[in-house]
């Protein structure tokens, strides 16, 4: 199995609900220091909620396997690295270009594929 995430799914920020949810977070919770505002990590974690979620469906169980590429420069920034799961964050290769990370997922998918 192979899950391809292109880009990455934001809720629509233009949702008058949204809007509000962000608007009542930023007025009540303190911004700690070097933070972003609590509506924008309020979008940004609704997003991620949605890659984990994708990443779950893949992976169903402890010794299940997939390659889960997440196509889009921002997933390897440390904050939304941050997000995903250890199990997840401890086995990301991140890869510039196609080539190099075809040739790792097929190197994945070779050595699971060999009987234990």
């Amino acid at each position: 199995r192979c899950v391809v995430m292109v880009g990455m799914p934001y809720p629509n920020i233009r949702s008058p609900e949204l809007q509000e949810k962000m608007a009542y977070l930023d007025q009540t919770l303190p911004r700690g220091p070097g933070q972003p505002p609590p509506g924008k990590a309020l979008v940004e974690n609704l997003c991620m909620k949605a890659v984990n979620q994708s990443i779950g469906r893949a992976i169903r169980h402890q010794k299940d396997f997939a390659s889960i590429v997440l196509l889009d420069q921002r997933y390897a920034r440390p904050p939304i690295l941050g997000k995903l799961p250890a199990w997840i964050r401890d086995c990301v290769e991140v890869k510039a270009t196609f080539g190099p990370a075809f040739a790792a997922m097929r190197k994945f998918h070779r050595e699971k594929s060999v009987p234990s």
